[in-house]
């Protein structure tokens, strides 16, 4: 496997669990949390386009 091969898997791979992560925050009516530059951010995951 080349190394653009690897990328983009993992460039799927990623977006198929943020996806999965929001979708998931949505059913369960729960915020995304999250970490940035060492403050945590709490989203609301309706917010958050997929």
């Amino acid at each position: 496997m080349s190394n653009e091969e690897f990328e983009e898997k993992m460039r799927v791979g990623l977006q198929l669990t943020h996806q999965r992560l929001v979708e998931q925050k949505r059913r369960d009516h729960e915020m995304l949390i999250f970490s940035e530059n060492g403050q945590i951010k709490y989203v609301d995951p309706f917010t958050i386009e997929i």
